[in-house]
């Protein structure tokens, strides 16, 4: 059952898409302050994501740099990112949902921002498609895992589509991409298949890694997340908390779902 929380703000939208979906308006604060985007609901109030402090340490060591967004949605992290690294670096942004990016592109068009590229493709370990759920009112959390889309579609109206996936290590051939120095990873339980996927760029280029991780259940939590820290450490990486506590096997469920992952050679 939905919240009254949740309810008020599902209306709230509701009332003002008409108007949202036209306006081109700066937003005033938070990671893509300066930021000229059409729709969306960033000039309703907000707290700062929970990623803010660890994108704001990493940005530090970006310019003239190459960085992946995967789980691009409209663009915002894209935007912090893209004056992160400056003209002489380069973003790719990964989004397959098609309104999501078709947004993203308009986004980015607003802010003539010529050091970003953008795939419409989801990240994986296998080149094939799949069926991704869209939740209209919160593009930002899309999913390809059923068992979390059966869970959204408790509290959202959801659309499905059907999407490329694609490997990055098979994406990063085929089109000569720049190896990545830095990856942020957002894609709502597909993180694992993601990595797997992505594993000889990750041995070859080393770049640090933000992950947010999520999961349908305890039980579900527990498994994948073991698997994901297993698998990074075993291409040398060291994992921290938000807070930059280490993580290790005796914590890695205890310090939230927001891993920083740094190469033991960076």
């Amino acid at each position: 059952m939905l919240s009254i929380k949740r309810w008020m703000v599902r209306q709230i939208k509701a009332i003002l898409r008409p108007l949202s979906d036209r306006w081109v308006y700066t937003v005033r604060s938070g990671l893509a302050k300066g930021m000229r985007v059409r729709g969306g609901y960033l000039f309703l109030p907000k707290p700062p994501p929970k990623e803010a402090p660890l994108l704001e340490y990493i940005a530090q060591m970006l310019p003239g740099k190459v960085a992946y967004d995967v789980g691009a949605n409209i663009g915002l992290v894209t935007f912090f990112l893209a004056k992160s690294v400056g003209e002489s670096g380069l973003v790719i942004a990964f989004e397959p949902v098609p309104p999501t990016t078709q947004r993203l592109i308009e986004n980015m068009r607003l802010n003539r921002l010529p050091n970003v590229k953008i795939y419409q493709k989801a990240l994986g370990d296998v080149e094939s498609t799949m069926t991704i759920a869209y939740p209209q009112d919160a593009s930002g959390i899309a999913t390809m895992r059923n068992d979390i889309a059966q869970q959204y579609r408790q509290w959202y109206q959801v659309q499905n589509f059907t999407v490329d996936v694609v490997p990055l290590d098979i994406l990063v051939e085929r089109e000569a991409l720049p190896l990545p120095d830095f990856i942020k990873i957002d894609i709502e339980g597909f993180e694992y298949p993601m990595l797997i996927g992505a594993q000889k760029t990750l041995r070859k280029a080393h770049p640090v890694i933000m992950l947010e991780l999520h999961s349908s259940s305890e039980e579900d939590r527990v498994k994948t997340w073991s698997k994901i820290y297993g698998f990074l450490k075993e291409i040398g990486y060291s994992i921290f908390a938000s807070d930059f506590t280490p993580i290790d096997e005796t914590n890695l469920l205890q310090h939230g779902n927001l891993w920083l992952c740094k190469h033991s050679e960076v």
